[in-house]
């Protein structure tokens, strides 16, 4: 009995101590992490407040204590940058108060910019709109072109070659005329053929009529029986087509710049020219504002069809560039003459004419308004 007394009394004593033991730990941990960290952050003074605030997360420590520790430490210095998952990172600075939203832990990649700025979905992101704007011809022929677009193909009015510009002029509410100036509100229009006529191809086009003041002392019936030919028609005919490089018959035209002048010759004289000044006046009268319209064309006679469905507006010509265009072959002459049974003239006028592929050298500006991009 006394030895399991005795046995007894030891255990319980062994109890005892083992709870106060415990009691002790439990008293003694948090200070022991304490001298733990002061002591580990000591030789931590150089290092990031990341590092540090790392640890504080793995002591499971409060996020003010984490501040606190932080700026006790040195981590209030300058933010040290790192690279992380390839992109350019800097870390916050550590004293700056939280933020009540919790930050990505790996930076996103960055969409490298477009190269092209995206284009909104309407047409009027398509169109240079202050020049729009800024012209009331042009904004009020859009209006009445694009409720003519909307009914497709129309009857022609007129057969022949010149129905699909009389057809357009008159479905506009535009009365025919031979005016020196332009057709709409003082802009010109020209209607064209998508089959037989482009934008982008060598045909030609005509720009305006004038005649040149001729310094041959001849009358016209008189021009067309010296320069002339006997056409298959059996007349007197004076139809030639006058370019920089002399034609078969005789005709060439000849750039004098100093003179601003350009001459028309027959072989090897000086027949009639145009000033500078007279070129540049008439080009400005017909040609300041142009639209050249194209149409989808069907059928033949009086039963073709138009659908007009483009519109190219040009403006701004210059004279400069009507003489280069000269020069280089892309500006011509057209003149068109022969006497009648009666024995007087029939003139046609003299027609000057562009290649349909140089047409944007003429002008400074040129915008395709129609169709856009949502059309």
């Amino acid at each position: 009995m006394t030895i399991f007394a005795a046995n007894a009394g030891e255990k319980q004593a062994a109890k005892t101590e083992t709870k106060i033991g415990a009691h002790a730990m439990r008293f003694l941990l948090p200070f022991t992490f304490v001298v733990v960290l002061v002591i580990t952050g000591c030789g931590d003074q150089n290092k990031p407040a990341e590092v540090l605030k790392d640890r504080a997360a793995e002591a499971d420590f409060s996020p003010e204590w984490n501040q606190a520790g932080a700026s006790q430490t040195g981590a209030s210095q300058a933010p040290e940058s790192k690279e992380s998952n390839g992109a350019h990172t800097t870390e916050p600075d550590p004293t700056a108060p939280a933020s009540t939203e919790s930050a990505p832990t790996e930076s996103a990649p960055t969409e490298p910019a477009s190269a092209e700025p995206a284009v909104a979905d309407n047409s009027a992101a398509e169109l240079n709109l202050p020049a729009v704007q800024s012209s009331p011809a042009i904004t009020q022929f859009l209006s009445k072109f694009d409720v003519l677009s909307a009914k497709g193909f129309v009857p022609t009015l007129r057969s022949g070659s010149t129905g699909i510009g009389y057809t357009l002029e008159t479905m506009l509410g535009i009365a025919e005329n031979n005016s020196p100036g332009g057709d709409f509100m003082g802009m010109e229009l020209k209607a064209f053929r998508d089959d037989d006529l482009h934008m982008h191809d060598s045909e030609k086009m005509n720009l305006f009529l004038k005649e040149p003041t001729w310094i041959d002392g001849l009358t016209h019936a008189e021009r067309v029986k010296k320069y002339g030919y006997i056409d298959e028609n059996g007349r007197q005919a004076m139809y030639s087509t006058v370019q920089i490089k002399r034609n078969s018959h005789g005709w060439i035209f000849r750039i004098a710049k100093r003179e601003q002048t350009v001459f028309m010759r027959f072989h090897d004289e000086d027949v009639a020219f145009w000033t500078f000044d007279v070129l540049k006046k008439r080009l400005l009268e017909k040609h300041s504002e142009t639209v050249f319209v194209a149409a989808h064309a069907r059928g033949v006679g009086k039963q073709e069809e138009f659908h007009y469905y483009s519109v190219t507006w040009c403006r701004d010509p210059a004279i400069d560039a009507f003489i280069d265009l000269i020069e280089t072959g892309n500006v011509l002459l057209e003149l068109r003459m022969h006497i009648k049974p009666s024995g007087s003239v029939r003139n046609h006028g003299s027609a000057f004419r562009i290649k349909q592929n140089k047409l944007s050298h003429l002008y400074r500006d040129v915008d395709q308004l129609r169709p856009t991009a949502n059309q």
